[in-house]
Parts: C-alpha cells; sequence; structure tokens
C-alpha cells in the first residue's frame, strides 16, 4: 500500500525509499497518487515547530536536531552543571505535524528558556529561543564554547 501523499513526501524528505509492488491493475491506479505527491511543493518541516521532549520538569529544554547519541556527554554534563541538573530537560526538533510538543505549548509545560544547538526551524521567533553553535563545533572550538558561556550567563543572571 502506498502511503498518502503528505506521508509518501515525509517518507522521502528523511531519505527513506518508498516500494511499490509491480502489478499492472495496482499500478495503474496508485500511480496518479504517487505522482500527486511529487508534484506537491515540499515543506521542511510542520507549520510551528514541535519538539520531542525527554521526561523531565526543568524549565531549560536543551534542543538539537539530531538524535542524542551521547558523543558530546561532558560537554553536556558541563552545560547541566552551569544551569543546574534538575533544570535541564532534552528534546529533538520534530519533524511532523503530529509528533512533540509544539513550541507554542512549551511555557505551559513549565519550559522558560529554549537552548537551540544550531539552528532553530522557521517559527520560533518570540519563544524565547537562545541559538548556540552545534555541539560538534562546541567540543571542538574555545570560541565557540566562549560564545555558549556568556550566553548562559546573560539568561542565569536573571
Amino acid at each position: 500500500m502506498i502511503p498518502s501523499p503528505a506521508s509518501h513526501q515525509r517518507l522521502q524528505a528523511l531519505g527513506i525509499d518508498v516500494w511499490v509492488r509491480r502489478d499492472r491493475r495496482a499500478a495503474a491506479s496508485r500511480l496518479p497518487e504517487v505522482e500527486q505527491a511529487d508534484e506537491t511543493p515540499s515543506r521542511l518541516g510542520p507549520e510551528t515547530p514541535r519538539v520531542r521532549m525527554a521526561s523531565g520538569d526543568g524549565d531549560w529544554l536543551l534542543v538539537q536536531d539530531a538524535p542524542w547519541d551521547g558523543r558530546h556527554e561532558t560537554l553536556l554534563g558541563d552545560i547541566q552543571a552551569a544551569i543546574g541538573s534538575a533544570r535541564c530537560r532534552f528534546g529533538q526538533w520534530a519533524h511532523s505535524d503530529s509528533a512533540g510538543v509544539s513550541v507554542a505549548e512549551l511555557d505551559s509545560r513549565g519550559i522558560r528558556h529554549l537552548l537551540v544547538f544550531g539552528r532553530a526551524p522557521d517559527g520560533t521567533d518570540g519563544v524565547g529561543v537562545i541559538l548556540a553553535p552545534e555541539l560538534p563545533q562546541l567540543a571542538t572550538s574555545a570560541e565557540a564554547r566562549r560564545h555558549l558561556w556568556r550566553l548562559l550567563a546573560a539568561e542565569l543572571d536573571d
């Protein structure tokens, strides 16, 4: 079964190939649906950015696009220590309209600070986003770390 055009688009954006069974009758009925999905303009993500959050109750949400993989554990430990371990939660940008929590709803979830490693998606303006360099850059660049500590110092003073 071929997914809906929107599902087909999301799968393609994720780099997942959709296999179609070659059956003359089925191919004739499914072909227009696939063509329609290809002709639809692609979006880079949901209209209102969404975040998949790990459990916790901190008022700081540390977000990146890639899944947390443990490569920068020491660096993240230092960041957590500066902010306060109990205040930190982790998240990842969701690439679906149905996954995660909308950034507009973060305040109702107790999130006051959104620390983003790397680029934040469009639509995060006015949400209190603090843009930090990506974790690999922070791990290798002293200047990037100084920039991050200046950002954190300004936010932690309030």
